[in-house]
């Protein structure tokens, strides 16, 4: 499985992002952002990238103005 961290820049962000992804059905882990990524805020979403389109993910986010970053692991 391949799969992507999304790193935010408040707690306000992910828990914005975690009702905007769960209404369109992408499922997500909540999971603490890894040290070495970043340090702006302490939560992250992981999402399996071979189940949901990044791309699809990002578009939602932007949408929303919600600031984000994508790294893969």
């Amino acid at each position: 499985m391949a799969f992507q961290i999304i790193t935010f820049q408040s707690v306000h962000w992910v828990l914005k992002s975690e009702k905007l992804l769960l209404e369109q059905g992408i499922r997500f882990d909540i999971i603490p952002t890894p040290k070495n990524i970043s340090s702006d805020c302490g939560m992250s979403m992981r999402i399996d990238s071979t189940k949901f389109d990044i791309k699809i993910i990002s578009e939602i986010l932007i949408q929303n103005n919600i600031i984000h970053q994508f790294y893969q692991i």
